[in-house]
């Protein structure tokens, strides 16, 4: 779908994308958002499938169960893995484990005891 940029200086017609976590539309000759979008028009936008999408491919992203969603795995002082993000612990097989760490992509190692988490 072609959408005019109401940016200065840009103002040219473009397939915008929705950026669905924040709901913006955003121009993809300059890469601003662009402000003058409805909402009947962003439901378009993602109906046909026009979003930003996530470069950001992993193989260490693991579902959280508390985040929900796919987060990066650590290690905490105890070696258990745990999500990045809340520090909820995530099991993993120990086969992967050693994959992982043979792959030289390794963990990175976080002290859990001094970080603040919240319960749900």
């Amino acid at each position: 779908m072609l959408i005019s940029c109401n940016n200065k200086g840009c103002l040219k017609g473009s397939s915008a994308l929705l950026k669905e976590d924040t709901m913006e539309v955003i121009c993809q000759e300059c890469g601003l958002p662009i402000t003058n979008i409805s909402d009947s028009m962003k439901r378009a936008l993602k109906s046909f499938g026009q979003i930003v999408r996530s470069n950001e491919r992993k193989a260490s992203l693991l579902h959280c169960r508390s985040c929900r969603a796919n987060r990066d795995i650590v290690l905490d002082q105890n070696n258990n893995t745990v999500c990045k993000i809340c520090y909820s612990p995530i099991t993993i097989t120990p086969a992967f484990k050693m994959t992982m760490e043979e792959a030289g992509s390794g963990f990175e190692r976080i002290d859990t005891s001094k970080q603040k988490t919240t319960k749900k």
